[in-house]
């Protein structure tokens, strides 16, 4: 059976080949898009250190640091979805 640690350092590569696709399409995207590209980049790297840092064993920086910092930035994430939404249901009434 895998152990527990290399479940996180698994996981931890896959958040971070998951954030180099995103990179690629932050750079080619425009406009809100973009914006929401951006955060959800940011909240793929913390999230893949979070990974990477428990496999080491850092509960201090992984859990204490970097486990909410990245339920922040998804919860911004989510945030700036509803009112980019919000804002494109506006012009549409228009």
């Amino acid at each position: 059976m895998i152990d527990e640690s290399y479940l996180h350092l698994i996981s931890g590569l896959a958040f971070f080949a998951g954030s180099v696709v995103l990179t690629y399409f932050s750079i080619k995207s425009r406009g809100m898009i973009r914006q929401l590209a951006i955060i959800f980049l940011v909240f793929t790297v913390v999230h893949s250190l979070y990974h990477v840092t428990s496999y080491f064993d850092q509960e201090l920086l992984s859990e204490g640091l970097l486990e909410p910092l990245s339920v922040i930035i998804l919860i911004f994430f989510g945030f700036s979805y509803l009112i980019i939404k919000s804002k494109q249901e506006v012009k549409s009434l228009e």
